[in-house]
């Protein structure tokens, strides 16, 4: 129930403030749109806190202006949620109306953090400074846009507006009274403890503003070069589908194979999975031997991939038609092997060179088995270019001319144990 409860939280916590939930990474509006709809809640979990904090303040104070401003808040909330959601929905793919709720959002959470940091500092200054926070609260939801300019135009308002509410807010500066002509009283303003705290304030939100701008323009940077190199391996992904799939069409998604050739490689796999089993291979690997001996003609590669929405699925889906693809190459490669074989022994047009190399390169015992299978099931039946052997005359054959394409251990066995191979031919 926990793990459930885990796992419940989890998609939640995603759907709603999940970056990259079901987006193109490649296409900037939506990657735009998905930020607005992130900002969108968090600016709404955010009205929420505040009016939290007004009530709290309210009833602190009991003063007639918070209550009314704790009243507005929560209606406000939701009229201003709304707002941005009917701008972010309704124009989801038009990057100028995403632009443009992207800039809203932002100055509504630049102006609401000022407002109740405002109210906080005059209405109980044992609150001000946590009010203060919510400037630097403001300042990281404006830099989750990882946007460089939009985070400097805002950061430039930050500073000279935060400066006038110290001014005018913080210490009250424009009612302080300085005595002396106009130079003494600038005198005595820039060295007095409000001043120096006043420079302080301002050196640690430049500082803040500074970091923030780094992280941002690393991360958009990063988001760049990724996004540029997803958009070229899309298009080297969709040329290679494109080439790969006129390949596949032309050598192996033909469909026009006869009813004799189907069971010729059934016949095959039959005889492929026995052997293996005489071979003292597992059940897995034999039942994977006989999937493999038939796949050229039970398995198509389909790479259309119009369906498929998600581009990790989608390249999941091509790398497995792929790896499908190159397995049936690789069992066509050994019928049209043991077809060459069969052809060149039967027209006595043997290449010695050919023989030797096929001979000192044999393949891995489990090609071997489906080869040696093959071999057999195609002398015993009828061919273009023969006449179809009994079981005698094809051993014989195979004894004679085709002993040295396998390895001793396999063709031994295979003539050791013939009669099962005669059995399961001639019950076909």
């Amino acid at each position: 129930m926990k793990k459930l409860k885990k796992i419940s939280f989890s998609k939640i916590f995603n759907d709603l403030f999940g970056f990259e939930k079901d987006i193109d990474i490649s296409d900037e509006t939506q990657v735009l749109f998905r930020r607005n709809i992130v900002i969108k809640n968090i600016i709404f979990v955010s009205n929420l806190v505040y009016s939290i904090l007004m009530t709290i303040i309210s009833f602190i104070t009991n003063t007639n202006s918070n209550w009314v401003l704790t009243a507005i808040l929560f209606p406000l909330t939701l009229l201003i949620n709304q707002t941005l959601k009917n701008m972010i929905y309704k124009h989801k793919d038009d990057m100028m109306h995403q632009t443009i709720a992207m800039y809203i959002a932002c100055f509504y959470m630049f102006l609401s953090s000022v407002i109740i940091y405002m109210k906080m500092k005059t209405g109980n200054t044992s609150f001000g400074e946590a009010g203060y926070m919510l400037i630097y609260y403001s300042l990281v939801v404006v830099s989750l846009y990882q946007n460089k300019k939009l985070l400097k135009t805002i950061s430039y308002w930050f500073i000279v507006i935060i400066t006038i509410l110290h001014l005018t807010i913080t210490y009250n500066m424009v009612n302080t009274e300085f005595e002396g002509n106009m130079l003494e009283q600038i005198g005595e303003f820039v060295s007095s403890e409000a001043f120096a705290d006043i420079c302080l304030r301002t050196i640690v939100l430049a500082s803040f503003i500074l970091v923030l701008y780094v992280i941002v323009a690393i991360t958009q940077y990063m988001q760049d070069q990724r996004r540029v190199e997803l958009i070229k391996r899309k298009e080297v992904q969709d040329e290679f589908t494109s080439i790969v799939n006129e390949m596949f069409a032309v050598t192996i998604n033909d469909n026009r194979i006869s009813k004799a050739e189907k069971e010729r490689v059934e016949i095959v796999s039959q005889i492929s999975k026995r052997f293996s089993e005489i071979m003292g291979y597992g059940p897995d690997k034999c039942l994977e031997i006989y999937n493999y001996s038939m796949v050229h003609i039970v398995k198509k590669v389909d790479l259309v991939t119009d369906m498929i929405e998600d581009n990790d699925a989608k390249f999941e889906y091509l790398r497995n038609q792929a790896s499908l693809g190159n397995e049936i190459i690789k069992r066509l490669e050994l019928d049209r092997l043991c077809d060459e074989i069969l052809r060149a022994h039967s027209y006595g047009i043997v290449d010695e060179e050919r023989t030797k190399y096929l001979a000192d390169n044999k393949k891995s015992e489990e090609e071997q088995i489906i080869l040696i299978s093959d071999m057999y099931v195609s002398l015993r039946s009828l061919r273009n270019y023969k006449r179809p052997y009994n079981h005698s005359f094809t051993m014989e054959i195979l004894k004679n001319e085709f002993a040295k394409y396998f390895s001793t251990n396999v063709f031994e066995r295979f003539v050791r144990f013939q009669d099962q191979f005669e059995k399961i031919y001639d019950n076909y």
